[in-house]
């Protein structure tokens, strides 16, 4: 299938690129933007807010966020998200996220990021996810 036609949904490899802002217009807070891969929907707890906000997307596609900054995990969960630190602690942030690429996953990748998203436990639950 051609990378035009496919929409975001799990288990599909998303590659977007981030921008940050302090206003919604001004990304001033990412000195460029910065890609991000994804594999949407493996983690244990489901989708992440911000996956959510990504399914149904096509390559091209730019969303534009609003996020308050005590909430980054919550919109994030565990995803490593290439964002500067100092986002997190601001009232609110802007985001501009554009769909690059969707791609599928063989299971090899799809092991990997399960397992890149426990790997500060050793492999076993310590209770904090």
């Amino acid at each position: 299938m051609e990378d035009s036609n496919r929409t975001v949904e799990g288990l599909k490899k998303v590659t977007v690129l981030l921008e940050a802002g302090t206003q919604s217009k001004h990304m001033d807070l990412t000195p460029e933007p910065v890609s991000f891969e994804v594999v949407v929907g493996v983690g244990p707890e489901g989708y992440t807010d911000f996956e959510y906000e990504l399914l149904g997307k096509k390559v091209g596609d730019v969303l534009y966020l609003e996020i308050q900054g005590l909430r980054f995990n919550d919109m994030f969960g565990r995803l490593a998200v290439p964002l500067p630190e100092k986002v997190r602690g601001l009232d609110v942030f802007f985001m501009k996220v554009t769909v690059c690429a969707i791609g599928d996953v063989d299971q090899a990748e799809i092991v990997r990021a399960m397992a890149g998203r426990v790997g500060d436990c050793g492999g076993e639950c310590c209770g904090n996810h």
